[in-house]
């Protein structure tokens, strides 16, 4: 089974949605584009959060994936940016540098997770879903933590 498959009401929601993908490597970047699109999902791609931030009124995003590390403002004052303005928005942190300070930050931030590089389409797509299902209140196997990463980044 491909990615995507096994999570069909998954992806209906996701494309009635509107998705920020702020990351400064464009193969990344590019990848994360096309296969949204592919599944049909709208995404908004931008290489700083001083590129996406002029869009943000006029589109205000419901979940936005953000790196950390970016040129000019960090992923983390974006998200908490965005969070100020839309509350609603689904926030995901993602970074290649494990930090369990970053951790608490992003947690304390009111940042919904905090997923680390290199992660698989399959890693992405679960932690949507997860957070999905957690913000519209259906009732997900596992419950889980907000911030799953820094468990192992903590022990």
């Amino acid at each position: 089974m491909s990615a995507g498959e096994g999570t069909v009401p998954f992806y209906r929601k996701l494309r009635t949605m509107t998705m920020f993908l702020v990351e400064d490597d464009t193969l990344l970047r590019d990848s994360m584009v096309l296969y949204f699109r592919t599944q049909g999902c709208g995404i908004h791609a931008f290489a700083s959060a001083e590129e996406a931030r002029p869009v943000f009124p006029a589109h205000p995003p419901d979940i936005v994936i953000c790196d950390h590390w970016l040129p000019g403002m960090d992923g983390l004052t974006f998200l908490k940016q965005i969070g100020a303005q839309h509350p609603g928005a689904i926030k995901l942190l993602i970074s290649a540098y494990p930090s369990s300070q970053l951790a608490e930050e992003a947690r304390s931030a009111g940042i919904d997770e905090y997923l680390l590089k290199p992660f698989s389409i399959e890693e992405l797509e679960q932690t949507l879903e997860r957070l999905l299902k957690r913000r519209f209140g259906e009732d997900s196997a596992g419950g889980g933590n907000v911030m799953g990463p820094e468990e192992n980044l903590t022990s």
